[in-house]
């Protein structure tokens, strides 16, 4: 039976990932607002990349259309934001005993770069815990949607990544699935149906995770 959460829990640094569309940054505001009404404790909202300042110069240059990066560099790009952003707004937040709620980490670098980019998804996850491996999330969950419906709930493509064809994101789909193999954090959450729905979900296997 999933264990409730409340004030006496201990705080966790959480993730929800996804193909483009699936619904993360949604989950991820009514988890956050949940999370704070049940628990009466600070919640951090992050994005990877971003947050931080170096986090977002990186995250403009990585979304740049102009831009061509190869997918190597990618992943070191989004590994320098990622550390910074773990030493400077997760460490912190966990130490003052407040929850942490993120928009992607290493499943999306396993499944853009790793898989649809062709680094490797091993070689790719190696090195995220290698160079960004503490501290770990204590879940990750993974919004599963089909990618048409994601697609679609995302509307017109904008940013470099956003923009690859049709079958760079079926690999990262397949990449995202792959990850909930090999990564024994990571959980799927059905992400299909009304966005209360989805919240239940989510908050259903946080409670079992805990």
């Amino acid at each position: 039976m999933p264990t409730p959460i409340d004030a006496q829990t201990r705080p966790r640094f959480l993730v929800l990932d996804g193909v483009d569309g699936c619904g993360k940054s949604t989950q991820s505001e009514r988890l956050v607002k949940h999370l704070k009404a049940v628990t009466g404790r600070g919640v951090q909202h992050l994005r990877e990349p971003g947050t931080t300042p170096v986090g977002e110069a990186l995250r403009n240059l990585l979304l740049n259309a102009d831009v061509d990066l190869q997918p190597e560099v990618e992943v070191m790009l989004f590994l320098a934001a990622r550390r910074t952003l773990l030493h400077d707004r997760v460490e912190p937040a966990l130490a003052r005993g407040e929850w942490v709620v993120c928009e992607r980490f290493h499943g999306s670098t396993f499944a853009y770069q790793g898989i649809a980019g062709g680094v490797g998804g091993m070689r790719t996850l190696e090195l995220c815990r290698d160079l960004a491996g503490s501290p770990k999330p204590d879940l990750e969950l993974i919004l599963d949607l089909p990618l048409p419906e994601a697609l679609g709930r995302r509307g017109l493509a904008g940013d470099r990544i956003e923009n690859q064809g049709s079958e760079y994101h079926l690999h990262v789909a397949e990449g995202f699935r792959q990850y909930l193999a090999v990564e024994p954090n990571a959980r799927r959450v059905d992400a299909s149906g009304d966005p209360t729905a989805v919240e239940a979900r989510v908050w259903q296997e946080l409670c079992r995770g805990c």
